[in-house]
């Protein structure tokens, strides 16, 4: 991200207290480009101490390619970062059982509301619903000027948890929360009541859903913390409504949120300041934190006042564009359930099968059976295929 929505903050408080210590931040865009820029320098021998990995799919790339360092004994050695030994609702990437990426943000899903819109609607902010109720609002909110909600949720992830690509030695796809979520989708986008997809793939909504929801063009917004940026920028982003938040549905009763601890900090194993490298990640991930709510990053370790939290995410005048208090019952409940994926194997090229398949289904141009079943023969294979390499 830009120096200016807090890297640039965090980097002048750790010279500050380690003044014999100079750290240049570079920025490498966080897309397919950039992403391809940053491994090619790692490999390429760049001085490059620490860096960043957003997603699992690069996460699984660089820790497999040798690209990370491993950081298990100084992690056992901090008691401060204790939790990110943590294997039941883990905060750190584990690969074969040693840690190689410490989550810097705690990433939950909610879903927005336009407070306008609910409001001319007559609809009630739901505290808690189900993935039906989600659907019938989406309906109730739909008019001739607005979509009702962006996309239908994460269904298989709100249902199943981590890891629910997988079971055991061969994929998970077989569960039938996947075509549920494929099904729900496709009708909705058929009814009227989700975003055509068509327009989603020519706009790049799936990257740049904040112009539309902005614009008014939809009601619900399954999303995450990094999007309130946008939200509390009137300059940048203007807009005249508050937003309120709600909790991801439900999916037969169960409750997994969507979201993860994320955006992980690795060291380059070629690095030669492996000791100051790690030096940056401890002041990063305790006291180095709070910058970063600005960019919409809530840390990964609870070392912030609720109230610093809503002031540093949400600007100096919340009550101005948010709805504080569900803001505080929804993204600050300290009950959500939020892990990091431990199962990567053949994790670009199921998300590839899953995508192609998903684009298919909402485009009209395949029924949710097939594409789910296709998207378990690829995984299937891709997963047998990466388990006999040496």
């Amino acid at each position: 991200m830009p120096p200016e929505s807090g890297p640039a903050a965090v980097v002048e408080a750790f010279q500050r207290k380690f003044p014999q210590h100079k750290v240049t931040y570079t920025r490498y865009v966080n897309d397919d480009r950039g992403n391809l820029k940053l491994d090619t320098a790692l490999q390429g021998g760049v001085d490059i101490d620490v860096y960043f990995t957003y997603g699992l799919g690069p996460l699984a790339l660089r820790a497999g390619s040798g690209l990370a360092a491993d950081l298990t004994d100084q992690v056992r050695r901090a008691p401060e970062l204790r939790p990110f030994l943590d294997t039941e609702q883990p905060r750190a990437y584990f690969d074969n059982g040693r840690v190689k990426g410490l989550a810097t943000a705690s990433v939950p899903s909610f879903v927005m509301f336009n407070e306008k819109l609910r409001r001319q609607a007559g609809v009630e902010l739901p505290h808690e619903w189900t993935i039906e109720e989600y659907r019938a609002t989406a309906k109730r909110l739909t008019t001739a000027d607005t979509v009702g909600a962006y996309r239908v949720p994460d269904v298989a992830r709100i249902a199943l948890g981590p890891d629910y690509w997988y079971d055991g030695d061969r994929s998970n796809f077989g569960d039938p929360h996947f075509e549920q979520e494929f099904r729900i989708g496709q009708e909705m986008i058929a009814e009227g009541s989700a975003f055509r997809w068509t327009e989603v793939l020519s706009r790049h909504l799936d990257v740049y859903q904040q112009n539309a929801f902005l614009g008014e063009e939809f009601h619900l917004w399954p999303t995450w913390p990094f999007n309130l940026r946008y939200l509390r920028d009137a300059k940048m982003y203007p807009h005249d409504f508050k937003v309120s938040f709600a909790p991801l549905p439900t999916v037969d009763g169960r409750d997994w949120n969507s979201g993860e601890c994320g955006n992980f900090l690795m060291v380059n194993p070629k690095s030669p300041k492996q000791e100051v490298a790690w030096e940056f990640i401890k002041f990063y991930l305790t006291e180095g934190s709070g910058p970063m709510l600005s960019a919409g990053q809530l840390p990964s370790l609870s070392n912030l006042s609720e109230d610093q939290v809503i002031s540093g995410m949400l600007g100096e005048e919340p009550e101005r564009y948010f709805d504080v208090e569900s803001f505080r019952r929804v993204v600050l409940d300290p009950k959500l359930k939020l892990a990091t994926g431990t199962r990567l194997t053949a994790f670009p090229e199921i998300r590839l099968a899953e995508k192609q398949q998903r684009d298919l289904c909402w485009l009209g141009e395949k029924a949710p059976g097939p594409a789910i079943r296709d998207v378990r023969r690829v995984a299937d294979a891709a997963i047998a295929r990466n388990d006999r390499r040496p």
